[in-house]
């Protein structure tokens, strides 16, 4: 099946046929290690028993190269052997020894001693088979001459010298010596002028073809062969490993049902498909053995490799397997040939788990050990560093720990929660130092806040202790604080806070930091601390960290304020590169664009944060942001999706105790539910009762107003008055009286007029409109639509186009629909032929926003037409034509005409539909000419006809 194979052997066996006419031959084939070499020689074997030659056999070993003679006692062994086999009366073979001379060939075939004369034994040895030749023709194979001890060579070569007057053939493979130089006398012997060299070549496609196709029950792509040729390197050994993972496959594919799971343990088990060929445990166990025909040197240098793995450089190799530079050389290219290496780490995730998973723990402690010793010195990232130091254990070398904690805060920044942790719990037992310990103590409390936030509670109220008493001091005791405050413990937080806010210069920025948090977050909590905390703009040079607290807090107290909102900006531009480097920044950054009323911005910084967040282990930081998206649904009017967000970062932030994220989280639920008509799932929500300290935060007013909004809708108004009236008083006081915060005096006025007082309801709005404009869109839109609804019904019309306007501008949906819903009315009160169709348009709205309580406020029976706008009976009005000449639009131009009629502009409906805005234009002006209409209120009015009247 291997054509160039069966060429090599055509022509040794010429030499067979060259020795039985009593001119012996002597060949070497050569090739690098299991390359085939062993599979040559034993057909050719095969072939000279089979013709009828006298076959003798020498395997020889490193492990014996020393020991004098060792190869020729196999040899002899094997004249024995065949003296035995062909023995009896009549055989005329070589047993005839036994008679007439049979002194002299015992002699012979006794095994030399150490001190034989060298000469001697050689003229025995050729005595014995210049005998045998006499009678049959004479192969003798050594396989691995390479490994063949001195004084059998020197035989071997006292019977290269005389072969031309006898029938003896001798073949010998050697193998391409990388770390060892062959001996002089076996140079004489192989390299004679009379001998004929061959060398395997790795197998070409043509023979793995060939190979495969034997193998195989099902003739292999050419597409395969290529990948096993290129996996293996022509290597057959590591070819026919390749064949055999792609043969199971098939079988287990062939099999009906569902595949088995594989049940095999142990490192490098799992199968990979690469290219169409499967990469597995036959595979890896191939390459192992390959290694170990290496050699013992070869093992250690790919235990090394795998070992440094993405530290791999050629010094830092050479130095931890002891292995010279130059030799190093040789060793990767040999390597790379046979598919190994790729650069210099090993090609295959599963190879390097095989090569490690034989390594003798000891051996593999030690390694480690001394790899991260190196990588140290060397200067090398402290993660790569860490990653060893895992699998060594405690060490009290004095650069252990700050390695570690460095490591664990960079996986933290770069997501890896999970690894961060791994570092911190071995730092924490590398430590005899008691300082240093708690202030591993402190991050890794801080990791278990980002890995199980609901849970890291104990973890930071363990530590308040050792801060009283000035063993943790510093950037690490805030760390604690600030986790305090999150699961609040307000007594404890206020108490580290003050035992450490003594004046220290050096600690200024910090304590300004928590300062901007619990401006931020507690507000309520700042008149209650002993001593002010310093008070400072955050400086462009600062962390990313205070910047973002900074815009938050500037935005409660000033609305959009523009230095605020280039503040949060500049986080999110800072952290494109490398985005989970500032997860601690995001959400706060987000929410300040958010309560800036920069809807649009926020959404577009969130899906790029979420995105780049979905391949990070980071449960805290993914949760905070998720609840942050889960707000901006909410304003934005996508209530499902603020429903789906934040059951999500709920789920993730929750636990037996409440906290300032989960808080949020639970806020928008019942928001969102109570805009949809869940009324039964806001009201579940809010079952459960808040712990007072909540209400010393921001998260607590959006829980007093969203509770507000519930008890509204569900006819409680006394208690969404007291609610509404709350959240006033607390954010009054806390100097953060925003709108976009909580608009609790739009929900007090909505409270007055339920319950008839439109003065006490006017005097509110009034309030709020005399309250400087702090560019808040959505907040002023939404304080407009209030405004409107305590004056006359024909003062009303104008105002709440204001609103709509204003509410349509931010991406307020959800209250966009309401305006257009309180507009319908108001023009069918009037008698406006428009009352109709800006309900219809108020519908899709709020169908869109799954807004079901307003759907079903605007449905036709309970907005009766007046018979003014009511067309006459058997008329085809306006509506009827535009209904009529809709169905003759095609399906591209009537899903751009729906999206246009819910209120949509060209770009929007462009995204939404993955096409260019040219592309919408064009529909649209294919749409009006259908339709025979001229603009897009015309459109609104016709679409709406067929999407309302079918409700």
């Amino acid at each position: 099946m291997l054509k160039e194979r069966d060429k090599i052997l055509e022509q040794l066996d010429d030499l067979l046929i060259q020795s039985t006419r009593g001119r012996g031959a002597i060949a070497a084939i050569s090739g690098s290690t299991a390359v085939g070499k062993t599979t040559t020689l034993n057909a050719l074997a095969e072939r000279a028993t089979s013709a009828g030659s006298t076959v003798l056999s020498v395997v020889s070993s490193p492990h014996e190269r020393e020991v004098p003679y060792s190869a020729l006692a196999q040899l002899l062994h094997s004249i024995e052997a065949q003296c035995v086999a062909t023995e009896g009366p009549g055989n005329g073979g070589p047993g005839s020894l036994r008679t007439g001379r049979q002194a002299d060939v015992a002699a012979a075939l006794a095994p030399p001693g150490t001190h034989d004369d060298p000469l001697t034994v050689a003229r025995r040895t050729y005595q014995v088979i210049a005998e045998l030749t006499t009678w049959r023709p004479v192969l003798i194979t050594v396989d691995d001459i390479q490994h063949t001890d001195t004084a059998t060579l020197t035989c071997l070569r006292h019977l290269a010298q005389r072969l031309t007057q006898l029938s003896l053939t001798l073949v010998f493979t050697h193998g391409v010596s990388v770390d060892e130089q062959p001996a002089r006398i076996l140079d004489d012997l192989l390299y004679r002028t009379s001998a004929r060299h061959f060398h395997l070549e790795p197998l070409s496609r043509v023979d793995l073809m060939g190979l495969a196709a034997s193998r195989l029950p099902v003739l292999p792509s050419d597409r395969l062969i290529v990948e096993i040729h290129r996996l293996s390197g022509g290597n057959p050994l590591l070819a026919l490993a390749l064949i055999e993972e792609h043969r199971l496959r098939a079988a287990s594919e062939s099999v009906p049902g569902p595949v088995p799971q594989q049940t095999t343990e142990g490192p490098g088990r799992q199968t990979t498909t690469e290219g169409g060929a499967s990469i597995g445990p036959v595979f890896y166990q191939a390459v192992l053995a390959y290694l170990h025909r290496l050699g013992p040197r070869a093992v250690r240098l790919a235990r090394c490799v795998a070992l440094l793995d993405e530290s791999t450089t050629p010094l830092l190799l050479s130095r931890l397997s002891g292995i010279d530079p130059e030799l190093l050389k040789r060793y990767v290219r040999l390597f790379t040939s046979m598919g190994v290496l790729d650069g210099a780490r090993l090609r295959h995730a599963g190879v390097r788990q095989a090569v490690l998973g034989e390594m003798p723990h000891g051996e593999a402690t030690q390694q480690r050990y001394r790899a991260a010793c190196l990588l140290n010195e060397g200067g090398a990232p402290p993660q790569a560093v860490a990653m060893h130091l895992l699998s060594v254990g405690p060490l009290h070398d004095g650069w252990v720990l700050p390695v570690l904690q460095e490591a664990a805060s960079h996986a933290m920044e770069d997501g890896d929660v999970p690894q961060g942790i791994r570092y911190l719990e071995l730092a924490c037992e590398c430590s005899s130092d008691e300082g240093q310990r708690l202030s591993a103590k402190s991050l890794y409390a801080y990791g278990q806040w980002q890995l199980r936030p609901s849970e890291s509670g104990p973890h930071f109220r363990a530590l308040k202790g050792p801060i009283l008493e000035g063993k943790l001091a510093g950037n690490d005791a805030l760390w604690v604080a600030e986790g305090m405050l999150f699961h609040l413990n307000f007594d404890e937080a206020l108490e580290v806070i003050d035992h450490i806010n003594t004046g220290d210069e050096e600690l200024s920025n910090a304590l300004h930091s928590t300062r901007m948090l619990m401006a931020a977050e507690v507000p309520g909590l700042l008149e209650r601390l002993s001593r002010p905390l310093p008070a400072t703009t955050a400086p462009a040079t600062s962390h990313a960290e205070l910047r973002a607290r900074h815009a938050l807090a500037l935005v409660l107290e000033n609305g959009a304020d523009k230095y605020a909102i280039a503040l949060a900006e500049q986080v999110f531009q800072g952290s494109q590169s490398r985005p989970t480097s500032r997860l601690s920044g995001l959400p706060k950054a987000l929410l300040a664009l958010c309560y800036a009323d920069q809807l649009d911005s926020a959404a577009t910084w969130y899906e790029l944060i979420a995105a780049e967040m979905e391949g990070h282990d980071a449960p805290g930081w993914r949760a905070q942001i998720e609840s942050v998206g889960a707000l901006l649904s909410l304003r934005r009017g996508r209530l499902a999706d603020a429903v789906r967000q934040a059951e999500t970062a709920y789920a993730r932030l929750s636990g037996p105790r409440w906290n300032v994220s989960s808080a949020l989280a639970l806020t928008v639920l019942v928001e969102a539910h109570t805009a949809m008509g869940n009324h039964q799932a806001a009201a579940k929500h809010l079952a459960a009762e808040p712990p007072p300290a909540l209400f010393l935060t921001r998260a607590g007013l959006h829980y007093l107003y969203a509770r507000g909004r519930h008890h509204l809708a569900t006819g409680n108004t006394y208690l969404a008055l007291s609610d509404f009236q709350e959240c006033g008083t607390l954010m009054r006081r806390w100097n953060i009286d925003s709108p976009s915060l909580a608009p609790w005096r739009l929900g007090e006025a909505e409270v007055w007029l339920r319950l008839g007082d439109r003065e006490q309801a006017a005097r509110l709005i009034e309030k709020q409109l005399t309250n400087p404009d702090t560019g808040l869109t959505r907040s002023r839109g939404m304080t407009l639509h209030t405004l409107a609804l305590v004056q006359a019904t024909a003062k009303q019309p104008p105002i709440l186009r204001d609103a709509f306007r204003l509410l349509e501008a931010s991406g307020a949906r959800y209250e966009a629909a309401a305006v257009l819903a309180d507009l319908s009315r108001a023009y069918q009160q009037l008698g406006d032929k428009r009352a109709r169709p800006t309900a219809r348009r108020a519908w899709r709205l709020a169908k869109s926003c799954q807004a079901e309580s307003l759907c079903q406020a605007l449905l036709p029976t309970s907005m009766p037409q007046s018979m003014e706008t009511r067309p006459a009976e058997g008329s085809r009005g306006p509506e009827r034509v535009a209904q009529d000449s809709f169905g003759t639009l095609s399906e591209s131009e009537r899903r751009v005409a729906m999206l246009a009629a819910q209120g949509y502009a060209n770009r929007e409906i462009a995204e939404r539909l993955f096409i260019t805005v040219s592309t919408v234009e064009q529909h649209l002006t294919r749409v009006y000419r259908k339709m025979g209409i001229r603009n897009r209120e015309q459109l609104l009015q016709g679409a709406h006809a067929v999407s309302y009247e079918s409700v």
